[in-house]
């Protein structure tokens, strides 16, 4: 079963909370419509999220996956027809992805001109695996990544507080350095990072993480 829309839940790692997905894709729910794929997304449907934002159709796809229908192959080397997908939605995956650059290929092979790619990429977070971890971006380098592979920027935003990024790291070190430290990092962790969870919009170059959007100018859809 897909996420419902409107179901506001709070994610925690260990003891940090994060805000519920639905408040990070609330911020650019106007890129979403038509047929609509999730790239990467796990056991993650956000079916009932992207069809309130106005989608008609959602494929999810990836390497594996739970969710019944998901098509299942590798997001470097996709089944679909070039200029497939109205958007595309790639959040919280391309750091954990190898050959990114082939990755963004397919994305923007299969990206219909016009059409927009919303991905999320941490900056600001501690070495997490899923199952591998390869990569951080700043602010440049995601409009330099969406340049590379023939994509215009139309806005970079940030994602989460400094309550996240300190309270993340203070934890995985606390854990990778054993102890007493867990027990003391636990609770500070836990309260701060409950009371403050809603993205702080005037990071502007050191969110914990950055949501960027790319569009697809007509010149660069292949025929």
């Amino acid at each position: 079963m897909g996420v419902k829309a409107n179901s506001y839940q709070l994610a925690r790692v260990g003891p940090v909370h994060f805000q519920p997905l639905q408040y990070e894709l609330d911020q650019v729910k106007q890129y979403f419509s038509g047929k609509v794929m999730n790239a990467g997304c796990g056991n993650r449907d956000l079916t009932g999220i992207m069809k309130d934002y106005g989608a008609v159709e959602v494929i999810n796809y990836d390497i594996a996956s739970t969710i019944p229908g998901a098509i299942i192959g590798s997001l470097v080397n996709t089944p679909f027809e070039d200029n497939t997908f109205d958007s595309i939605i790639c959040n919280a995956v391309l750091e954990h992805v190898p050959r990114i650059d082939d990755v963004m290929k397919e994305l923007a092979r299969t990206l219909k001109p016009g059409g927009f790619l919303v991905v999320g990429v941490p900056y600001l977070q501690p070495y997490h695996l899923s199952p591998t971890d390869f990569r951080r971006y700043t602010r440049d380098g995601l409009v330099e990544l969406g340049e590379l592979h023939g994509l215009n920027t139309v806005e970079v935003l940030p994602v989460h507080t400094i309550a996240q990024t300190l309270g993340w790291i203070a934890w995985e070190y606390a854990q990778e350095r054993g102890g007493v430290r867990p027990y003391i990092v636990y609770p500070i962790v836990w309260l701060a990072t409950r009371l403050f969870h809603r993205t702080d919009m005037a990071l502007k170059n050191n969110a914990n993480t950055f949501q960027a959007v790319f569009t697809k100018a007509e010149a660069n859809a292949r025929g």
